[in-house]
């Protein structure tokens, strides 16, 4: 493409500049600068087919570096995938997996979300595709190589839709029953430094003398390595597992029942240890718990139902080193008043769940009423639904995994090739 150029120029008063002059030789770099980093990542990527010397200003890491300075004074934008199946009432034995995305940023709002760009997407399968893990803006995937029950790993920026495979992981697993941690680092914006662990069984007992094994890839290395992880005390995973983790304070957390959490610390695998987290005693382990995290605080939230109420619990853990809980909210639901003239008697009997987190507000959690998702405000004791799973009310749905995916100013970049061993 040419060059901007600009017809007048009004700091002028004894000449008339050509209608040719370039606007380069008319700002200097540091003002180009000033101006292009207030602008949205997309139409700074499009700046950068202007001109050459726009593609090299645009290009330097110094400009990131500004760019992500500037942006990072405002909130980023996050977006709550929501992975599920789904099966009809009345012919339960056909299985439907599928996601569902609530998003603040505007291209998926405009858009949509989906997966489609990854080679291994076969949308005319009943289950195409699986999300595993995320962090920051990047989501991991896996496709089932169903004859070895082995998992091919994806990670993938959902924005950019760039993508980057995996050698495929050691040994034979259910993937749906795998944990997986993913982090990448904090200080690039490309995917230059990052570690996928993987739990196959994520379970410690006496017979076994209370340890798991680890299979880590880690972009240092490029291939695959095992680890064998003691437990500090025994555990058996018997239900409530989802294989997504949560990350906080770089530590990966998975929650086991509904009584442990699980922690590993993925920079420390070569030390051979965990910690487990025992939950609030006041929980009912017989009840759905999420986990889930804000501002880097761990967090826990269970609906509990009764003959004529429901009530929602919300525990912060305070003291990340004791083990220490905060009691956060004890609200009935009932209490709370829902947008639109909806009514909570509407669900009825339905299934409720919490699913996650806002990642910033601590007031605000994401439940899910049948086939829809509330917004649940705890401070302005409101219930709002902001988007609906399926419009057939004729199917049933359960969790797979929910992920939430927060967007930098300027997205994830990932190479189109990684060096592997």
């Amino acid at each position: 493409m040419g060059e901007l150029s600009v017809a007048q120029l009004p700091f002028t008063s004894d000449s008339t500049i050509s209608a040719s002059v370039s606007i380069n030789n008319v700002l200097n770099d540091s003002f180009l600068v000033e101006i292009l980093q207030r602008l949205p990542s997309i139409s700074v990527l499009r700046a950068k087919s202007v001109c050459k010397h726009w593609f090299s200003l645009l290009s330097d890491p110094c400009f990131l570096r500004s760019f992500v300075r500037y942006h990072d004074r405002h909130a980023l934008p996050f977006t709550l995938v929501y992975e599920f199946h789904f099966w009809h009432r009345c012919l339960s034995d056909h299985l439907h997996h599928n996601f569902h995305m609530v998003s603040e940023h505007k291209k998926f709002q405009l858009q949509g979300f989906h997966l489609g760009f990854l080679p291994c997407f076969r949308p005319w399968e009943s289950h195409p595709i699986w999300m595993v893990a995320c962090h920051k803006d990047l989501l991991v995937c896996c496709h089932l190589k169903m004859s070895l029950l082995q998992g091919v790993y994806y990670i993938c920026n959902p924005l950019t839709k760039q993508w980057l495979n995996l050698p495929p992981s050691p040994g034979h697993h259910r993937v749906a029953d795998t944990a997986i941690g993913f982090i990448t680092s904090e200080k690039s914006v490309s995917l230059n430094s990052f570690k996928l662990v993987q739990v196959p069984k994520l379970d410690s007992c006496f017979s076994n003398g209370n340890c798991f094994e680890v299979n880590v890839f880690s972009s240092e290395v490029g291939e695959w390595r095992n680890f064998k992880i003691t437990s500090p005390q025994s555990f058996t995973r018997t239900w409530q597992f989802r294989p997504e983790s949560i990350t906080v304070k770089n530590k990966f957390h998975w929650l086991v029942n509904s009584s442990n959490i699980v922690v590993v610390d993925p920079f420390e695998l070569a030390e051979g240890s965990c910690r487990v987290i025992e939950l609030p005693s006041e929980l009912n382990p017989d009840i759905g718990i999420c986990l889930g995290s804000c501002q880097d605080y761990l967090r826990v939230c269970q609906i509990s139902r009764g003959w004529s109420n429901c009530l929602l619990v919300v525990w912060k853990l305070l003291d990340y080193v004791t083990g220490n809980w905060d009691l956060e909210y004890e609200i009935s639901l009932k209490e709370m008043a829902f947008f639109e003239n909806v009514c909570l008697h509407k669900f009825g009997f339905s299934t409720m769940e919490a699913l996650a987190f806002h990642p910033v507000d601590f007031g605000i959690l994401y439940l899910r009423f049948n086939n829809q998702i509330v917004m649940c405000d705890v401070g302005k004791r409101t219930l709002e639904v902001v988007s609906e799973c399926l419009q057939d009310s004729s199917f049933s749905v359960g969790t797979c995994g929910v992920f939430l995916l927060m967007h930098p100013c300027w997205p994830s970049l990932i190479p189109s090739s990684f060096p592997l061993s």
